[in-house]
Formats: C-alpha cells, structure tokens, sequence
C-alpha cells in the first residue's frame, strides 16, 4: 500500500484547525498538528485571551491533538513575524497607507515559513482552518475558490495563494458551515473549544488601538499635524495621522455643520483633509506587488488577447464587501495593473488589498497604490 499523505495541520487553538485536524484524520491522512508562536511584543502571560498565540490557546490545540492522538508542537516564529507582519504594519500606517496584517500573516507565516517547516518534517501539506476550496483542475493547475458559507468566505485574505502553494494546500472547512457544521463536529467530539468564540480585530493588537500600538512600538508619540479642508485651509490639529485612515467619520476632532469625512492622509507633510462624501468616490484603481493564484502565462494570455477592454471580473478591496463588477487591465507602469469598476467605489484607500474573481474562483490581487476618479 502507497504509504499516507502527512499533514501538518495549523493549530491556532480554535474550533476551526480543531476540525480540521479531526477531518483530515478522519480521512486518512498522516497528521501532526504545529501552533506558531508569533507574539514578540508581549510575553505569554501578558497576551489577552481574545488575541493570537495565548497560552489559552496553546493549551487547547496541544489538548485537540492529544485527545486525536497526533503529534503537536509549537514553532518559534516570532522572529519572522516581527519582521514580515508587525514591522510593516507600522511602516504602512505611518506611511498613510491602510494594510492588511492577516494577507501578509498567510503569506510569510502561515503558507510560507510555516510551509518551509513542514517541508523539513517531511509532510506532503499544510492545512489550516480556512474558509474556502482549494480544487485541481483537469488540465492540473489548481483553483482556489470562494468558501460555500458566504458569512464566514476567507478567500480575499487567501490570494497571495500561488500554484505552487495551492498544490500542497488542504482546507477541508470550504466546503462546510461553521454554525450547521463545524461547531457541531467540535461538539460531537467533545472538543473543550467548541463555544469557543471567532478571534476578532488584529491578533497582536487586541485593543485595535493601532495607533498606540505604533507609538509603544516606536517609542515615542505620533507628532500632531493640521487638518485640512477640501481647499487646503486649517480647520484644526490631530494627534498623529496615523489615526485616520480613507473614509473615517467619526473621531475626527473637527466639530462641522454637516457631516464629512477624511479624503486623503499625507504623513510626508503631516496633514488629514477632510471632505464631503463624493469626494471618497472613485471609479478605479491602480494594484502593484500582485500575485496570480490562477496560473500566471494563462491569465497573462488573457490580458493580451483583452487589450484596451481588459479582463470581465469581480473584486473588491475590502474583506467584507460585496463582489463588484470589474474589468482588469495592465496598469501605467510595468508590474501594475488597473481594475476599472462598472459602478463607483467608495474609499479605496492606498494599502488595501484588492482581489479580483471569476466566478466563485480567485484570480489573483495585489495592494492598491492609488484610487482614479475616472
């Protein structure tokens, strides 16, 4: 007999790698379970339950993989995680740009050292707790494609996904309902984290108080700046522009007759503009450090053969948005492109990630450099 597929499943301490790993074995496959240590600003005890890589969690994935009787470990990569996540978290936000740590967290951590680790131990894949569906194709490439429970769909924060990495990619909840489903499979197998409730907000800021975040991380305050009007006048000071980001309303410390809202961030000159609601309208954008999970020469041909009418898609730039008709394009300069909405879109701000579609199937995306009014 061919001997068994080994799985190295990703064990975050919650109900959904505790699924997974109870599926995969279920299935046959050889697993062992690694929870990554990622937490380098505070130490295990500091850590708040609501956050990442608690002790709380620790403890409860290395309890699922005893009671499954698999292996388990934890992997130190906090080192990486600072570097590739947390260090250019800061960078982007005092740069005026809104990032999104979860995107670079599956890429460098999850799907990329985590991947080299699991290589080294000899497993054939890495499976995590995802919501969505990873399938092979007849030609063999690989697809990566919307979850079925459209609450609980991770497939935008997935497409940094390459072929390479899809073909040793199992995510076996896509195709299941975590109310109906998963919680019930935790529950029938007596997992002590079935209730146990989704992690919320940025992991390694449990307060998402991004900006004292960055200043403790720094060392020092965020230096106040003017607040501007749509003509440039000063209507007031903040306390740091990395407090503001694309589309804010509220908390802006301007007290105005009508509502309005923040339009740009320029932390070169240190200011904030504030504006009026259509200011925030834009009808496309311009996408660099883009990566394909479709195979790259085919979607390549694609964009060639579309010329100036680009490519039918859907996308959207933000995690919970609805798919907006699109089309895609090469962008003004080489390695960018540029996706072209049906419809305007509000607050497209520069650091967001767009991901575009075919259908239920994930093209590719990459990181907004500018929102076009045109």
């Amino acid at each position: 007999m061919p001997a068994k597929k080994r799985v190295l499943v990703a064990m975050s301490g919650g109900v959904d790698s505790s699924v997974t790993a109870y599926l995969l074995k279920s299935q046959g496959y050889d697993c062992m379970g690694a929870t990554m240590r990622l937490t380098c600003s505070r130490s295990f005890d500091e850590m708040r339950e609501r956050s990442c890589c608690s002790l709380r969690d620790l403890e409860d994935a290395e309890a699922v993989c005893a009671g499954l009787g698999i292996p388990w470990q934890a992997v130190d990569l906090r080192e990486t995680f600072s570097r590739r996540v947390i260090d250019k978290f800061v960078a982007s936000y005092e740069a005026g740009l809104t990032p999104n740590p979860c995107i670079d967290c599956n890429r460098y951590l999850k799907f990329g050292a985590l991947m080299d680790y699991a290589r080294a131990q000899g497993c054939d894949y890495v499976a995590t707790g995802h919501y969505a569906r990873v399938a092979r194709t007849d030609g063999g490439t690989w697809t990566l494609s919307r979850g079925i429970d459209p609450a609980k769909d991770q497939s935008y924060v997935l497409y940094p996904l390459t072929q390479e990495r899809l073909a040793r990619t199992l995510l076996p909840l896509g195709g299941l309902l975590k109310g109906r489903d998963v919680r019930r499979i935790a529950a029938e197998q007596g997992f002590g984290n079935a209730g146990k409730p989704d992690s919320q907000g940025i992991c390694f800021c449990p307060d998402d108080d991004f900006a004292g975040f960055i200043e403790d991380r720094e060392g020092h305050p965020l230096p106040e700046g003017d607040i501007l009007d749509a003509s440039g006048a000063v209507i007031g000071r903040h306390r740091g522009a990395a407090r503001y980001t694309i589309g804010q309303r509220k908390g802006l410390g301007v007290a105005m007759l009508h509502p309005v809202y923040v339009t740009a961030v320029d932390t070169s000159a240190n200011t904030v503009t504030l504006g009026e609601e259509a200011d925030l309208m834009a009808g496309a954008l311009v996408a660099d450090d883009w990566i394909w999970s479709a195979p790259r020469a085919r979607m390549e041909r694609a964009l060639d053969g579309a010329g100036r009418d680009g490519v039918p898609v859907s996308a959207k730039v933000r995690y919970h948005q609805p798919h907006q008709g699109a089309r895609l394009l090469r962008g003004p300069q080489d390695g960018t492109y540029l996706v072209r909405f049906e419809r305007p879109q509000r607050a497209i701000a520069p650091g967001q990630a767009v991901v575009a579609y075919e259908g239920d199937v994930v093209l590719g995306g990459g990181r907004v450099r500018e929102a076009l009014k045109g």
